[in-house]
């Protein structure tokens, strides 16, 4: 057996040895990043650095605010540079003006990096790059969290050892943060605390301006409703959107405890027995399409995709439009839903393995307090979801206009207002 491998295994199954091998990698990472990069390369503050969900997809708030500055005059000098897994798949973005894509942490990668002024990102960067004074790296995230994060995370799946590490890697990023952005007060409180911020002396990076990536549900007509539905083939469909979280315990044990991506994709929902259930209350189960949108940490087996009323929508590329076309979304623990109920239409909520997930992330907000039905029976979500379709169960409107004032208080698009903090 080579040292290596011997190396390998010891870190899986020691903590200690994990965290201590993990900390020793990231200084010898960032040491390499700023010799050959970092200290070489200097500084343009109009170039920019895109990255959404570690290089996997072109969304979320770095997607707004990059089509925000190419819209916009005062920007026409800057030029921008996307980061991807899989470059090749979002080759036409090279179309768009002063723009470059290169693979995620490849060399042309960390000269970008070393390069741009700014870096704008929705989840952690690799932990090698490391700002330098003259560059400002700003954090979207990725939605407001219902699960808890970071430091505010108490009971962990993995122990207390592997909590060690979860608090390590929020707290590298903190450290290179130089603007967090947040769409309102309640996201604020708790990414302050997830990210160790207070105790850094850094809550004030926090930009509480709205959140770029909404900035489409402000805006999208009627006929966009109508042409994304025909794009996803569920014209005349009353359409549900199930989007459900991806679960910890599920992680394959030889990962070494990181993220797994390709790990078994429980589906928890069965679309025959909805089907069933359609049949049983004289529905017709061809007037109604199933959206599946899974994490982008899942991975759904095409057996899953069988059935005739359901759609496999986890690769398209805009989150937003899919809310658009949905009339009812069906979700567990996901935080898809304070994007989503700005939309104010009806969600139902699917906790089957609640005090089974309890002890793997506990939340910020009670599941009680959640917009809409909480059911953890199969029966009751299925009576549930076909009265949101029918339009016999929805929020009252005070109780949807309570829940924006507190988890979407901008109530309009902020893309220009947060590109002109970042940039001012």
């Amino acid at each position: 057996m080579s040292v290596k491998i011997l190396a390998k295994k010891i870190a899986v199954h020691i903590p200690a040895a994990k965290r201590a091998a993990v900390r020793v990698r990231d200084r010898i990472g960032v040491r390499r990043y700023q010799k050959q990069y970092a200290n070489r390369i200097r500084t343009d503050v109009k170039q920019v650095v895109f990255t959404a969900y570690s290089g996997r997809q072109y969304a979320c708030s770095p997607k707004a605010l990059y089509e925000k500055m190419l819209s916009m005059e005062e920007y026409a000098q800057y030029h921008f540079t996307w980061a991807f897994l899989r470059p090749e798949d979002f080759a036409f973005l090279k179309e768009r003006p002063r723009t470059t894509v290169v693979r995620y942490r490849s060399e042309e990668y960390y000269k970008a990096m070393a390069a741009a002024g700014t870096w704008i990102s929705n989840t952690r960067v690799p932990s090698e790059v490391w700002p330098k004074e003259d560059q400002l790296y700003v954090q979207t995230w990725h939605g407001t969290p219902f699960k808890k994060l970071g430091y505010d995370v108490t009971n962990y799946i993995h122990g207390a050892d592997d909590k060690k590490s979860l608090r390590y890697s929020y707290l590298t990023d903190a450290r290179r943060m130089g603007m967090l952005l947040s769409p309102s007060p309640y996201y604020t409180e708790h990414m302050v605390t997830a990210f160790h911020l207070d105790a850094l002396g850094k809550a004030s990076i926090v930009l509480e301006k709205g959140y770029p990536r909404n900035d489409s549900l402000y805006t999208a007509t009627e006929e966009d409703v109508a042409r994304i539905r025909e794009q996803l083939g569920v014209a005349g469909k009353k359409v549900i959107l199930y989007a459900p979280t991806w679960r910890e315990k599920n992680l394959h044990p030889e990962t070494g405890h990181g993220y797994a991506e390709g790990m078994e994709f429980n589906m928890g929902w069965d679309v025959n027995a909805w089907e069933d259930y359609l049949v049983s209350q004289g529905e017709d189960p061809g007037e109604y399409a199933v959206l599946l949108r899974t994490h982008y940490f899942d991975v759904a087996g095409e057996d899953i995709f069988c059935h005739a009323m359901l759609k496999d929508v986890s690769e398209y590329p805009e989150i937003n439009d899919l809310y658009l076309a949905a009339d009812v979304l069906l979700t567990d623990y996901s935080s898809v839903f304070y994007d989503y109920k700005i939309l104010q239409k009806p969600a139902v909520f699917y906790l089957y393995d609640l005090e089974d997930y309890r002890g793997v992330r506990d939340f910020y907000m009670d599941p009680d307090k959640l917009p809409g039905p909480v059911c953890t029976t199969r029966q009751r979500m299925h009576e549930a979801l076909l009265g949101a379709l029918k339009g016999e169960v929805r929020e009252e409107p005070k109780r949807d206009e309570a829940f924006l004032n507190t988890f979407a208080p901008t109530k309009g698009p902020c893309s220009e207002t947060v590109l002109r903090h970042i940039f001012r």
